[in-house]
């Protein structure tokens, strides 16, 4: 895949995420839309955006279903990352991976998991997660996409 098409793709879910936060189109929508990418930045943010809904019914996340600041101010960034052309420098596990970590969390009721984090919070700081710190994502505030005057993180 050419780096073009990787942009495209991730563009494509910024515009994705975009709506779907703000309630233009559904959680069912919103996975029908999101391009297939071998980009690790495609995949890390669509699986953040996942954990955000049901995938048992469809519906918009507006009224009671809204997300909370802090979900909303996590899925600005991640648009924002999307947009800033960064490469995405966290670790990344495969499907087989994955798959272990959460069997392995699931019969260590989350220490694995807590293990997991801590190894990967070496890495850099997850408060600013998908950016690896807190000044790359202030620098990718100097440019904003979507976001005319820049967004606020709440901790």
């Amino acid at each position: 895949m050419t780096s073009h098409q990787l942009q495209r793709a991730r563009s494509t879910l910024a515009e994705c995420a975009r709506w779907l936060v703000v309630g233009r189109i559904s959680n069912y929508e919103f996975d029908d839309a999101v391009p297939s990418s071998p980009d690790p930045t495609v995949s890390a943010i669509y699986e953040y955006f996942w954990m955000l809904y049901c995938d048992m019914r469809e519906y918009r996340l507006t009224g009671p279903d809204e997300l909370s600041p802090l979900e909303r101010d996590k899925a600005v960034r991640c648009i924002l990352f999307l947009k800033s052309g960064l490469p995405y420098s966290w670790p990344v596990l495969s499907r087989a991976q994955s798959a272990l970590l959460t069997l392995l969390n699931l019969l260590t009721l989350g220490a694995a998991g807590r293990i997991y984090s801590r190894r990967v919070s070496v890495a850099g700081d997850v408060v600013y997660w998908p950016f690896i710190s807190e000044s790359q994502y202030a620098q990718a505030l100097q440019a904003p996409a979507y976001l005319a005057g820049g967004a606020k993180l709440t901790q």
